[in-house]
């Protein structure tokens, strides 16, 4: 099942919102406990139906790019914390941007010159 069927139940939760909003506005009346709860429950509703379908959009995403060409677009993180394919395959373990070299320094630039004590 696609989001998309889901649309006018989007729809109708935002027009509740909506309608809750020129409710109160210009209003010095408090907000009701009931009104309360149902932006609450308006809100949580619509934040899980993003969700859902942001994680159907990756499913799919990642089916179909096992499909063809054999390459699925999956990326984890590395030891060092840097994003990688999971598909690059033991060739590639180890090298970041540089391919391998390694000068001691961290990859800032410009590089300062080292400090000398002042006597």
């Amino acid at each position: 099942m696609e989001g998309k069927e889901y649309k006018i139940l989007e729809q109708k939760m935002c027009k509740e919102l909506e309608m809750l909003e020129q409710k109160y506005q210009g209003s010095p009346a408090e907000m009701s406990v009931q009104d309360l709860d149902k932006i609450d429950k308006l809100y949580h509703a619509l934040k899980s139906m993003a969700t859902y379908n942001a994680m159907k959009e990756a499913e799919e995403y990642n089916e179909e790019g096992m499909s063809g060409d054999g390459y699925s677009g999956r990326r984890g993180r590395a030891a060092n914390g840097r994003y990688v394919s999971r598909d690059a395959g033991p060739q590639m373990s180890g090298y970041g941007y540089s391919g391998g070299y390694d000068d001691g320094y961290s990859g800032h630039y410009p590089m300062m010159p080292p400090r000398y004590p002042r006597w």
